[in-house]
């Protein structure tokens, strides 16, 4: 029975020896200020890690948060019973780092760890400099036990951005105008559909619907025609555009299946008829304007194209016109739809 309370005894005075033990070590722990002059100052968050590192009881000072000025690095160290202090020089490409002579607290070194390299100083290189300083001067001592302090969190890598919105790659145009071929009657005014897509930036494919919205005429001794253009085709074109002023510009080239219809009016003693013909065409085509919202474009369009041959237009067997050698047109382009 004696013994066991022997053992028991010397148990519970093991454990209150431990936790003394403990406690002493913590009280021996040096401290350090760190002066920290800006808000979320990264330099200082990497230095406040290499000197937690060492095991050092770090204490930070934000001038900027609290309203109080720091005169000095001898007196933020004092104030605060530390063994060292840092503080950011003002050029922001090093510290400052004042040691105290301890127990005394007198001054015992005041030393600049500068990176005078062109360009932004090496953060790392400096916050280890300082580390290596305070380990040779404060922890070197044999009657200062270091404690192995644990290494800070690891952060996260930050979430990339998304990835922006991919740009329209198919426009829906529409567009009307006069149409005039020399030769060939008055004015008509024409319509004029497209429909684009972007191959690979800026190129793209286009397919070019025209159709007439009023005829043009054409006279002679023998009467009159009503005369209206169909055409049909396809077109490879560049596509540039300036964000920054919302312009663009468009230039496309291709070839288009022309029908042209006449209804004729025939003066006495000749009998009025109506004919159609097929030919094959060339054309090309500009397009300018700006953007008025993220789908939606304003701006004008200019054609020109030729039959190569031309259609000739006859009346009573006598050719009074020939149309397509060349045709212009020159709408309004009336809206440009991205999607």
């Amino acid at each position: 029975m004696n013994a066991a309370r022997a053992a028991l005894a010397l148990t519970v005075v093991c454990a209150v020896l431990g936790r003394f033990d403990t406690a002493v070590a913590a009280e021996q722990r040096l401290r350090v200020v760190i002066v920290i002059d800006e808000s979320d100052d990264p330099f200082a968050e990497r230095i406040r890690a290499e000197v937690s590192a060492l095991g050092l009881e770090v204490v930070v000072v934000e001038p900027w948060r609290t309203g109080e000025p720091v005169e000095s690095l001898d007196a933020a160290g004092r104030a605060s019973q530390a063994a060292a202090a840092i503080r950011m020089v003002p050029s922001r490409k090093g510290v400052e780092v004042w040691v105290a002579n301890q127990p005394t607290g007198r001054s015992l070194l005041r030393q600049l760890i500068v990176d005078e390299n062109p360009g932004a100083p090496n953060e790392g290189l400096v916050a280890l400099q300082t580390a290596e300083l305070l380990r040779t001067t404060l922890l070197s001592r044999s009657d200062v036990p270091a404690v192995k302090a644990p290494p800070p969190p690891v952060k996260p890598p930050p979430a990339e951005p998304p990835p922006p919105p991919r740009p329209p790659s198919v426009a829906l145009q529409a567009a009307a105008g006069p149409l005039f071929s020399p030769g060939a009657g008055g004015v008509a005014v024409q319509a004029w559909l497209t429909l684009g897509f972007i191959v690979a930036r800026p190129l793209g494919v286009a397919l070019d619907v025209s159709a007439p919205l009023r005829s043009s005429t054409l006279t002679g001794p023998e009467g009159s025609a009503s005369i209206d253009p169909w055409m049909a085709g396809a077109s490879l074109f560049v596509r540039h555009e300036r964000p920054e002023s919302r312009l663009y510009v468009l230039a496309a080239a291709g070839a288009a299946v022309v029908r042209l219809s006449a209804s004729a009016t025939a003066n006495d003693p000749l009998v009025p008829g109506s004919a159609s013909t097929t030919a094959g065409a060339i054309y090309f085509r500009a397009d300018g304007g700006f953007h008025a919202t993220n789908w939606l474009n304003i701006g004008v369009r200019a054609v020109a194209g030729a039959v190569p041959q031309g259609v000739p237009i006859r009346f009573a067997g006598n050719e009074a016109g020939r149309w397509g050698r060349p045709f212009l047109v020159a709408p309004l382009l009336l809206a440009d739809v991205m999607f």
